[in-house]
Formats: structure tokens, C-alpha cells, sequence
């Protein structure tokens, strides 16, 4: 394994040499510099683990040194080496970018304190980012994975259990039509957990943030709706709708929030009383957009409310239970709203309804290169 690289950015030779010195004891590579130039010289053609940088040099300061060694490589550990040593410079280095600051005069202990947490610090950043990457990289395999190697063949068995079902194979008895058709329940929710999985997976923050353009917030919710008019009739369940027309777009990509819309919807009548109600309101809030979902149905006890985001979480009720369903949709809701720039609330009693409320960002100009805010979820 190779050695940690340090580079020592310092005018003052006596003060470069001691360093080499002291920091040989630890086994590690040193490169002495004395102007910042050369130091920035050194780090474009070869990376740096940790950089020494004196505060006070002529044509370039270790302040600037710092700024630029952040832009150039902000894994890089820098430490400032001053003489002036006060709290305010302190705080004004690390603000520029730097882990930590030795004063002068220093001695070989201190040196290689301060030096060994640096290398510290460096080693877990690297061991982090390599975790990070192996994470991505697992998890694009395993979209890869579920797309071909485990819907196909889901898909496929679902087709079969169509066909008998259909009897174009041949006639069933009362014992075979059940037995296929309990199996083809499990095999719809293993497909919807599948296909919730793979939207999880694939929905990227970044991807949305460039997809981001003033949309109108009623043709999103016409949208959500298409697909679910049969479910409501089934359990009787009455959706009122009341967006404005001259209510001002907001700045969403359409797709994906039609999405988070889709699944707030289905929720709401998934887990609704027969005879029930949907309310869908939107209203202009200062810089936001917001959009409520209330409905009349189960409820949730106050204490499930902060857990209902987290992927494969599942209310502990008995009506909730007593539904088909992943875990997931709201996590998928969740990932979208905060994708988009936004916060969503949620209401809720046990057996009163909920009320989630979809705050966006409006849309100004031409709703294509206004800042949006970069704002947390909230939940009540």
C-alpha cells in the first residue's frame, strides 16, 4: 500500500525542513515548496493526501492557497500552519476550506498530532466515498437485476394464470379458479413491490432539478386522476376537485410529480371507508404552490406520523393491514416532493382522515431559469 503523500507549502526554509523532519517518524511521503504557486503546481500533476500551508506568504497567502486548493480538490486535507494564531483566524481558515490550524511555534508532538488526525480524517473521507460508489454501483445492478431477471419471468408466470383463468386452456372446478386466482393476488402485490422498487431506484434528484419547468398544477392533477376512476366508483368514493384556473404555475417536472400525485390519490381511496371522500384543493401561498389530498378514511395515530415516509413502512392498523400494498409509495412521494425543491405536511387522526399538503415552488419569468430554494420537508 502506498505511503500518504504531504506536500509543505512554506517561505520559510527552516521552517519547511523541520517539517520534513518531524513528519519522516510517521512513514510518509514529503514534498517541500516555498510559494503557494508551486504548492498549486505540485497538487495539478500529482494528488496530495494533506497539504501544510503557511498563512503568511508573499504573492499568495495561505488564505488563498486554501480557496483554490478546496476548488481543485475539496478531499484534500489542509492545514494551516500561522504564527497569528487567534480565534477569529481560526474560524476565517475553516470557513476558506481548512480541517484544522497549528500555531507556530510548534513542537514535534503537536506537529504530528494535528497531522495524524488530518491523515485520519482523509482516510475515512476515502474509505466513505468508496462505500458511497460500491452502494451506486450495487444499486444499478440491482435495477438491472430486477428489470430483467425478475419481472420478465413474473410477468410472464402472470400471463399463464391469465390464460387458465380465462379457461381457454380448459374448464376449472370451483377449487382450481380459487387456488389460481390467490395466486395471482400474491403475484400482483410482488409486482407492484417490484415496479415500486424500480421507481425508487430510479428517480434521481439531480435528473428532476434540470426537468423543472412552469407547469400547470390542474392538468397535473387531471393526469393523477386518469386510471383511478374505477377504483373510486368501486367503493363509492366521491373526489372533488378545486384548483383555479387562474392559479399560477408551479415549477415541477410533470412527470414525476404526476406521479407523487398518483400515489397520494390511490392512497386516499385505497385506504378510505365505502362511501367515502377525496378532496384535491390547490392555493397560491406567497412564493408557493400548494396542494392539499384530505380524505375521510382511517386515519393515522399521531405517533406513526414520522415514520410514514421510511421505504417499506406500513401503518399498524388493522384496515391498513387488511389492504394490498409496499411501503413504499410514500417514500416515492417523499423522494419527488424534495426532488422538486419542496416540503410536504401531513394531518392526521386515527379514524378522522388525513390531509397532505404538497408545497412548490411557483414558477417566475418564463419558469425556466428561476432559482428554486432549496427548502426540508416539514411534517406536522
Amino acid at each position: 500500500m502506498e505511503p500518504p503523500k504531504i506536500l509543505v507549502i512554506d517561505d520559510e526554509e527552516i521552517s519547511r525542513v523541520s517539517c520534513e523532519r518531524i513528519l519522516r517518524r510517521l512513514g510518509v511521503k514529503v514534498r517541500l515548496v516555498g510559494t503557494g504557486r508551486e504548492g498549486l503546481d505540485i497538487l495539478m500533476r500529482e494528488p496530495q493526501d494533506l497539504v501544510l500551508v503557511d498563512l503568511k506568504m508573499p504573492e499568495m497567502d495561505g488564505m488563498e492557497v486554501t480557496r483554490r486548493i478546496r476548488e481543485l480538490d475539496p478531499d484534500i486535507v489542509t492545514i494551516i500552519i500561522t504564527g497569528y494564531a487567534t480565534i477569529e483566524s481560526a474560524v476565517t481558515v475553516m470557513k476558506e476550506g481548512a480541517y484544522d490550524y497549528l500555531p507556530k511555534p510548534f513542537t514535534p508532538d503537536e506537529l504530528l498530532i494535528v497531522v495524524r488526525r488530518g491523515l485520519e480524517k482523509r482516510r475515512l473521507d476515502q474509505e466513505s466515498k468508496s462505500l458511497r460508489e460500491e452502494k451506486e454501483a450495487m444499486e444499478r445492478n440491482f435495477v438491472t437485476m430486477v428489470s430483467h431477471q425478475l419481472r420478465s419471468p413474473l410477468s410472464a408466470v402472470y400471463q399463464y394464470i391469465e390464460v387458465l383463468l380465462s379457461s381457454i386452456a380448459g374448464d376449472l372446478n370451483d377449487a382450481q379458479q380459487e387456488m389460481l386466482e390467490r395466486i395471482r393476488e400474491r403475484l400482483d402485490g410482488l409486482l407492484q413491490l417490484t415496479n415500486d422498487w424500480l421507481d425508487m431506484s430510479r428517480i434521481q434528484a439531480g435528473d428532476i432539478v434540470h426537468r423543472l419547468r412552469a407547469n400547470s398544477i390542474g392538468e397535473c392533477v387531471s393526469k393523477a386522476m386518469a386510471g383511478l376512476e374505477v377504483a373510486a366508483e368501486q367503493k363509492k368514493i366521491k373526489i372533488t376537485v378545486d384548483v383555479p384556473e387562474n392559479l399560477p404555475p408551479a415549477r415541477i417536472d410533470r412527470d414525476t410529480f404526476r406521479e407523487a400525485l398518483s400515489n397520494l390519490l390511490s392512497n386516499a381511496i385505497k385506504y378510505n371507508k365505502v362511501g367515502g371522500e377525496v378532496h384535491i384543493r390547490a392555493t397560491e401561498q406567497d412564493d408557493w404552490i400548494v396542494v392539499e389530498l384530505r380524505d375521510t378514511g382511517f386515519g393515522l395515530d399521531e405517533k406513526e406520523i414520522p415514520f410514514i415516509f421510511d421505504q417499506f413502512y406500513r401503518s399498524k392498523s388493522r384496515e391498513v393491514r387488511e389492504q394490498q400494498g409496499t411501503g413504499l409509495g410514500l417514500a416515492i412521494v417523499q423522494k419527488i416532493v424534495r426532488a422538486h425543491g419542496g416540503k410536504i405536511e401531513v394531518k392526521s387522526r386515527l379514524g378522522s382522515g388525513s390531509s397532505f399538503s404538497i408545497y412548490l415552488n411557483k414558477a417566475k419569468g418564463n419558469g425556466s431559469s428561476d432559482q428554486i430554494r432549496d427548502v426540508g420537508q416539514k411534517i406536522l
